[in-house]
């Protein structure tokens, strides 16, 4: 048996979430208060009340889900949990991987993902939408084939289930043209930021300011990044693949794809919901998948590894 880990990103939040886990575990008081004292934020009081537009505003989730994933990861490690050969975090939760695998400090990671969040709240106002019902490389193809540019495919999550992204008119005729192909629905998704867009670029060039800031070390566990596909090393390796994230496409479904072919045969999601399983089953049904995201989903998860 072979672990993979995988952490979520924006979107898997919700008022309450790790109040169970709270009131068991020391750790999860303890990280989020590290992370409220670096922001003179007090990010448990958001989790725990929100209310709704202060728990979705990035630049609160963003630091609140680090706080969450990281938390469920040291829980995992604490309570004598199977380290994985592999891990991966969807788009923000790339930083959890980093933390998680001793590539990142937490410190820093919550500095940053404080500023990506700035950063993107500062950038053009754009649109987001998922194209459910086309598989990837239909809807690249109508991309291509109509030189679309101001909109940018964002997440490729599983199949038929692709983000795209960018100026509300660019996202409005890419979703036309879809639909005109036999796509089954598109969702508009509640946000103003246009999230691994072209819209991005301006404000990665600040961004990449802070990530050259920081220090990154080589990871003890491999991570696969959003952008190539590709375990990074070296510090300005993994620095220019966070930089790029921001404005290119969160490749999610090679990722688990080459998870499995480096031989991992159990995913693991440690976070708050279940969307990144979700979308495993979509990938790849035939793959076991587990999520850790309170109390009872713990104690599942480690007696099924156990019994493995």
């Amino acid at each position: 048996m072979s672990l993979g880990v995988l952490f979520p990103g924006q979107g898997s939040q919700k008022i309450g979430m790790l109040k169970d886990l709270k009131s068991s575990y020391s750790i999860v008081t303890e990280v989020f208060e590290e992370a409220s004292d670096l922001l003179s934020c007090d990010l448990w009081k958001i989790t725990k009340n929100g209310p709704e537009a202060k728990i979705n505003d990035t630049e609160n989730t963003q630091p609140i889900m680090l706080c969450a994933a990281y938390s469920i990861w040291k829980i995992w490690n604490d309570e004598g949990g199977d380290l994985p050969i592999y891990m991966a975090g969807h788009s923000f939760g790339e930083y959890t991987a980093l933390c998680a695998s001793g590539a990142l400090k937490f410190k820093d990671a919550v500095r940053l993902v404080k500023k990506r969040a700035e950063c993107m709240k500062n950038a053009p106002e754009g649109k987001m939408a998922a194209v459910i019902g086309l598989d990837y490389q239909q809807l690249k193809s109508i991309y291509e084939d109509n030189n679309l540019s101001e909109v940018s495919i964002a997440n490729i999550n599983a199949p038929g289930q692709i983000v795209i992204s960018g100026t509300a008119d660019g996202v409005s005729q890419l979703s036309d043209l879809a639909l005109s192909k036999n796509a089954k629905k598109i969702i508009p998704i509640p946000v103003s930021v246009a999230a691994h867009s072209s819209l991005m670029i301006e404000q990665s060039k600040i961004f990449q300011e802070s990530v050259n800031g920081v220090k990154f070390s080589k990871p003890s566990i491999p991570v696969i990044n959003n952008v190539d596909v590709s375990v990074e090393e070296s510090d300005n390796s993994i620095k220019s693949a966070l930089v790029k994230q921001l404005y290119s496409s969160v490749r999610w479904v090679e990722t688990i794809e080459h998870m499995e072919q480096q031989g991992v045969d159990i995913m693991l999601e440690l976070g708050p919901g279940k969307v990144l399983t979700s979308f495993n089953k979509r990938i790849d049904n035939s793959i076991k998948s587990l999520s850790v995201s309170d109390s009872n989903s713990l104690e599942t998860a480690l007696e099924t590894l156990s019994s493995l």
